[in-house]
């Protein structure tokens, strides 16, 4: 047997209401003109390295480039149409098309001339070491 939690301000007519509105209101692909995308990074930190890691299925190391200018790092590729294939049989395609560009800044503690990046399984994991930490520049200033 499950236990629901009661709750007064619920009724079978807001439930209704609610399954109703989600059958209209649920995200479908959605496909722009400018033909890009995002793929999904996380950031991670140790005590020495930070490291990116994107979800990039499909795509090998010559569909994808990283770049370091002025303290931010940027992740550009490209998902291209495969023109082996046919399109005309879908009748959902969710997953998207086209070009993606990424940026983030830098925190002033990477050696960004140690910066390594790989590919493997669909996932680019981009490794950036520390430098030492940096203290500020300052004096105790005596007050007299």
């Amino acid at each position: 047997m499950t236990l629901v939690k009661w709750n007064p301000t619920r009724s079978l007519m807001t439930d209704f209401d609610r399954i109703f509105d989600s059958m209209f209101t649920h995200d479908l692909p959605r496909f722009s003109s400018t033909n890009s995308w995002m793929p999904a990074i996380d950031v991670n930190e140790t005590e020495t390295k930070f490291f990116l890691s994107a979800d990039m299925p499909g795509l090998d190391k010559k569909d994808v480039s990283v770049d370091i200018h002025d303290g931010v790092i940027t992740i550009k590729g490209e998902r291209a149409i495969d023109d082996k294939k046919s399109t005309d049989g879908y009748r959902i395609r969710e997953r998207q098309l086209g070009s993606f560009n990424r940026s983030f800044r830098l925190p002033d503690n990477v050696k960004e001339d140690k910066v390594a990046a790989k590919v493997k399984n669909g996932v680019l994991t981009v490794t950036l070491p520390k430098t030492k930490e940096i203290l500020p520049n300052g004096r105790q200033i005596k007050i007299s």
